[in-house]
């Protein structure tokens, strides 16, 4: 059973170290330290789909962008039929990511585990080490852009994500990632696409994680005008020229700050300033990573470790804005759902939480928190401590 806990935070898959096991008294102060590195991570799939002979190569413009996004989410669209039915490509190779390791600052050398952490798209390393209004209680890090930019659309794809997180994992467990130590236990933490990395590493390699838990998540994520479409993907070196102006046009980047909020906000539940912080900080995604994301749900799973779900009750891209709105279920609710239990989740209420077991159906423990007056970026909001609290009491009673 986990003592003390570290967490690794890495661009583009995060691994992330954070204190204790026991609930900690937020007041004041640092509880972690905090270093970044960098580290060569060799990984190899032959499941990446050859995106470039559906949508060709990256956009021309914007407006080929946009023409393209139309065609892609219109009625009747078969695009997505065809990425999923494209030929499968290998792609193998060695690339330099940025991480963030973080320990327990009283740690007394005790650390026994480690969070392996993989962000979303739009987000980066810094979301689980969130610091607003001089206050740590949105940093997981503290509660518990900068990687090698490969070709957007036929490399960086959620299958070779999924086989960097697991040679990630595989490096933690042997002791050979930099000089950040070895670890017997890992608990893979994914937010939103980060989420479905996780389940496709599940599925590939099931050894590499102790545990999961599974942020911003379900199985049943937004097709509407809340899903992806929403995210309006606009040309990163077109929206924030002064930030991308090197990004090749196949990396996007949502292109506002009303469109940050519609995806990852629910109002009034956030900071002072955390919006503005969101979009000032935000990262740039892929066109492979959009057009793979749901890759991994389509996997055989027989993952048998304790899954744990934690999603906001008005998540847009996973829920529609609504998690208690299921198809047992059609009226609004301000309730929220209990983690307690053993094999099935148990809520106290159906939520769209529970359709995440169906992708799980041999987890050991499976269970379900519904974080309250929150939306999808659980981490910029109010509740964010009491989410990272459940999430540190599921892995004690795990007993990973």
């Amino acid at each position: 059973m986990l003592t003390q806990i570290a967490l690794l935070t890495i661009l583009g898959t995060l691994v992330a170290a954070a204190p204790s096991v026991q609930p900690i008294k937020r007041d004041s102060g640092t509880y972690a330290n905090c270093r970044s590195f960098y580290a060569d991570v060799y990984a190899e799939t032959d499941q990446n789909v050859d995106l470039k002979s559906v949508i060709g190569g990256p956009p021309a413009n914007q407006q080929v962008l946009v023409e393209s996004s139309i065609q892609t989410f219109a009625a009747g669209s078969t695009v997505m039929q065809q990425i999923m039915n494209a030929n499968k490509i290998p792609v193998n190779g060695t690339y330099n990511m940025w991480f963030e390791y973080c320990e327990p600052k009283n740690n007394n050398g005790n650390i026994s585990g480690i969070f392996q952490t993989h962000h979303g798209l739009v987000g980066n390393a810094g979301y689980w080490n969130v610091q607003l209004d001089n206050s740590p209680n949105n940093s997981f890090a503290e509660s518990v852009g900068r990687s090698a930019k490969p070709d957007g659309t036929n490399i960086v794809q959620i299958s070779y994500e999924i086989a960097q997180s697991i040679s990630i994992a595989q490096a933690l467990r042997a002791g050979n990632l930099s000089d950040v130590g070895k670890f017997d236990k890992i608990v893979g933490v994914g937010h939103s696409y980060g989420s479905n990395i996780l389940t496709g590493v599940a599925s590939v390699g099931p050894q590499a994680f102790d545990a999961l838990v599974l942020t911003g998540f379900t199985n049943n994520a937004t097709q509407g005008p809340l899903g992806l479409a929403a995210f309006q993907s606009t040309i990163a070196s077109v929206a924030y020229p002064a930030r991308f102006a090197s990004d090749a046009n196949d990396y996007v980047i949502t292109p506002s700050v009303s469109v940050d909020q519609t995806g990852f906000f629910h109002y009034s539940n956030y900071t002072n300033g955390s919006l503005d912080f969101f979009t000032n900080n935000k990262g740039e995604y892929t066109l492979g990573q959009q057009n793979s994301i749901a890759a991994p749900l389509q996997l055989k799973n027989n993952y048998t470790s304790p899954v744990f779900v934690v999603t906001g009750q008005y998540d847009a891209p996973y829920c529609a804005a609504n998690c208690y709105i299921t198809s047992s279920s059609s009226s609004n609710s301000n309730s929220t759902a209990s983690a307690a239990g053993n094999g099935t989740s148990t809520s106290t209420q159906p939520s769209q939480l529970d359709t995440a077991k169906e992708l799980y159906p041999s987890a050991s423990t499976f269970q379900t928190y519904v974080v309250p007056d929150t939306a999808h970026g659980i981490n910029y909001h109010t509740t964010a401590y009491e989410a990272y609290q459940r999430i540190v009491e599921f892995v004690k009673s795990a007993n990973v």
